[in-house]
Order: C-alpha cells, then structure tokens, then sequence
C-alpha cells in the first residue's frame, strides 16, 4: 500500500524511522528511508516499509511517498496512518483528500485534531507551497485563514430526483412523433431549457443539504448558499421563456422544493441576507421572497 504526506516540520531520517516502524508495527531494521534525490545504491529494496523523503518549501517541510509491502500486517488506511504518524513525530501532517481537487487535503496534528485544508503549489515552483486556508483553526498554524472551502461542497454532488423528473418529461415531448422542434427545449448552453435545467438542479441540491441538517459538516459556506438563491432567482426568470406545459411542469417542481425550504427557514425580512452578503436594506427589499427568509440553523 502506497501513502503520501506532507509534514508541515522538517523531519529528520532517524525521527522516520522510528515513526514509521512504530506506526506500522514493524522492526526498525524492516524500514528503508532515503532522501528520492540522493544515492539509491545502498538501499534496503527488499525492506517491509520504503520511504522516499523529499525537501520542499513553503508551509510544508517534507514530502514523503511511503510504500509498504503486502507482507506487512498491519495496513492501516491512508487516514490512520497520518493520524498516528502525526502523534508520533509530533507534527502537522497532510494527505490528499478523496476527491480529485489538487488543493484538497486533510490535516491532522498531533493533538488529533482533523480538518480539510487547501494546499496550492506556486506556479512558477511545484517545491513551494501555500496552506491557503483550513476548516478548522490549527494552533501550529495561527496565521494561516479558517474558512469553510466551497470546493469540497461543489465536489459532492447531491441527487436530484425532481430536476431529473422535469429533464425526463421535457426529453419524452421532444421524442414525440410530429412534435415541432422548439429551440427553448434544448439542452444545450443558452436555450431556456438548459438554463431552468441548471437552476433547478443547484436549487434542489442546496435544498436537500439544508433538510438533511448541511450534511456530512454540518456546515456549508454563504457564498454557495448566495448562489443557489440566485439560482432560484433564475428559475422565475426562465419560466416564461418555455412553452407553457414545460413551464408549468418546471413551476409545479420548483414549488415542491419551495415548500422543503419554508419548512427549514424562518421569515427575518432579510436581515440576515442583508448582514450576510453585504446587501442595503432597499436591496434585499427589493428581492423575492426567500431572500427574505434565513436557515433555521444557520451554516456559515
């Protein structure tokens, strides 16, 4: 099993050793370690744990690309490892996160404290990098942002059982025999279809994630949440754009995610939104409905 870290400290050979011989369950003697741009000669391949080090800049120390052979007991997953290395080197550590975002890592400290965190490589120097923000606030890294990152929300992607009902209705009308072609019913960017397509799916998604308490966090950053009342915003607009039985059938579902959204919001006349993304009071007055209205459990 292959893992790879980035420590945010400047850990020396001997400090991994024991480390990775503790962590794993081996003897020190079954754990090769060397620098991946040093001499490879004298190296132990037929070791149980081999760990390439390499020296990098910025908020993080060392890159290491461990392997470990099938042989070896114990194989702990890619998020126990770090956990208990983090302990036993007394370090921050950060591994690559599930999903396929470059910048999207887990940190762990030592005190066991997990959070997401962005690590962004400076583009002119893959050896320099940033920790741009984290979710939680780590005492190794006072300076460093606490932010919720958008990112990782956009990455999970949520069902959509009623935008995918409307796409199936408005497929079958254009499947029909001797039904006239209507641009508007395109699925393609610019027609109205595609548009209220879209919106729906961003609205229904935003709605879902707030009944279900702003799962797996339980937080969900303002400036996602912004977007899908915009989105809502562009459903209205689009309504009339379509022939009218599309326009009704998308009306009859966005008013089925409008009664899941009332149930989890309360009416402040906009105060909220207003505070929240800097609107005037004329501004928020002048918005429909649910701007008007604030998450029961507010997520950011």
């Amino acid at each position: 099993m292959t893992y790879n870290f980035f420590t945010v400290d400047p850990l020396d050979e001997s400090t991994l050793y024991q480390a990775l011989a503790s962590c794993l369950e081996v003897d020190v003697d079954s754990v090769d370690v060397a620098d991946a741009d040093g001499d490879q000669d004298s190296r132990n391949w037929d070791a149980l744990v081999l760990c390439d080090h390499s020296e990098v800049h910025g908020k993080v120390s060392r890159y290491l690309d461990i392997y470990v052979q099938d042989s070896v007991a114990h194989q702990p997953s890619e998020a126990d490892l770090a956990l208990r290395f983090a302990t036993a080197t007394q370090s921050v550590i950060l591994y690559p996160a599930e999903e396929n975002i470059p910048s999207a890592y887990w940190l762990v400290t030592p005190s066991g404290l997990v959070t997401r965190t962005r690590l962004m490589a400076a583009d002119d120097d893959r050896s320099v990098y940033t920790i741009d923000a984290v979710e939680s606030a780590v005492p190794q890294l006072p300076d460093v942002d606490v932010e919720q990152l958008p990112e990782i929300v956009r990455a999970h992607s949520l069902p959509t059982p009623i935008a995918d009902a409307f796409s199936e209705a408005v497929a079958a009308r254009r499947g029909r025999v001797g039904e006239p072609p209507s641009p508007s019913l395109a699925d393609e960017p610019g027609a109205a279809f595609y548009r209220a397509r879209i919106s729906l799916e961003e609205w229904e998604r935003m709605v879902h994630r707030m009944s279900s308490g702003w799962q797996p966090t339980g937080r969900y950053p303002g400036e996602l949440y912004r977007e899908a009342l915009e989105a809502r915003d562009r459903v209205s607009d689009v309504i009339n754009e379509l022939p009218q039985p599309v326009g009704a059938q998308l009306l009859t579902g966005v008013n089925q995610l409008d009664d899941e959204f009332q149930r989890f919001t309360q009416d402040d006349n906009g105060q909220t939104m207003g505070q929240s993304f800097g609107l005037s009071g004329d501004d928020v007055a002048g918005r429909a409905w649910w701007w008007k209205r604030k998450p029961v459990n507010l997520p950011w």
